[in-house]
């Protein structure tokens, strides 16, 4: 029987490990606390290594964190950790449970949201993370929006799959993009391209990437294959190629 000498061992084992991909930890369940004493329930995910950036995931209509389960890996490879939550107005959608709304009793409607996308970023902030994208699905696409208008310091970019005029005050989306000067990409399934084009009325900043898709769904399902089967890799391929646009983050 040959024995590998220790040190060509040591060796090969170094280069082995060199060639794995990065390791994602343990999820960790996390609660947050918002601004109006409501508990948001989430999933923090941890890449190994991570390059000091976090993507903050936000689900559609009658939803919940699931909706971006097969996309996490994809995030964690580039660098990024991610905190999927609960919204207070989702529900079982995509084989998932929305624990903050199964705590409240009931679904709230769409705006009562906002605190809990505040609540995410807040958190974000305090843990220091040097780069912050927001993604957002139908309904809370438009609240990401909302997000980089009204409170942008610490944020990156705003990602936002399939926005809409979705609230009462059917200006409010378009007027929150017209204020947003980060870096702002923007998709939607191409038969609610009339929607997108609505939220961009008045906004027309180099910032934005609005990325017009061949075949794709509603929301951030877009990005997965069970969802999307016909488009997801393309869609995939191009969030991630902004997500890889963005500036480096600064050194320590």
């Amino acid at each position: 029987m040959h024995v590998m000498p220790p040190a060509r061992l040591i060796r090969w084992t170094c280069l082995i490990l060199l060639c794995l991909p990065a390791l994602a930890l343990a999820d960790e369940p996390l609660t947050l606390h918002t601004s109006d004493g409501v508990a948001v329930y989430g999933t923090l995910s941890q890449a190994q290594p991570h390059d000091r950036g976090i993507a903050l995931l936000f689900h559609q209509a009658r939803a919940n964190r699931h909706e971006y389960d097969s996309v996490v890996p994809t995030l964690q490879k580039l660098g990024f950790d991610t905190l999927a939550i609960d919204q207070r107005s989702g529900g079982d959608l995509f084989g998932g449970h929305n624990e903050t709304v199964a705590k409240l009793g009931a679904s709230a409607d769409y705006p009562a949201a906002l605190p809990d996308l505040e609540a995410a970023l807040a958190w974000a902030r305090a843990q220091h993370y040097a780069r912050i994208v927001a993604v957002g699905s139908s309904y809370s696409s438009s609240l990401v929006i909302v997000l980089a208008a009204k409170r942008p310091q610490g944020l990156s970019a705003i990602a936002s799959f399939s926005p809409g005029e979705y609230f009462d005050d059917k200006n409010q989306i378009k007027q929150a993009a017209a204020q947003v000067t980060l870096p702002f990409y923007i998709t939607t399934d191409p038969n609610e391209a009339s929607n997108v084009a609505e939220v961009l009325r008045d906004a027309h900043g180099a910032n934005i990437v609005h990325y017009q898709p061949k075949i794709g769904v509603h929301g951030a399902s877009t990005l997965v294959a069970a969802r999307d089967p016909g488009g997801w890799q393309a869609n995939l391929a191009s969030f991630t190629a902004f997500l890889r646009s963005l500036p480096a983050p600064p050194a320590h």
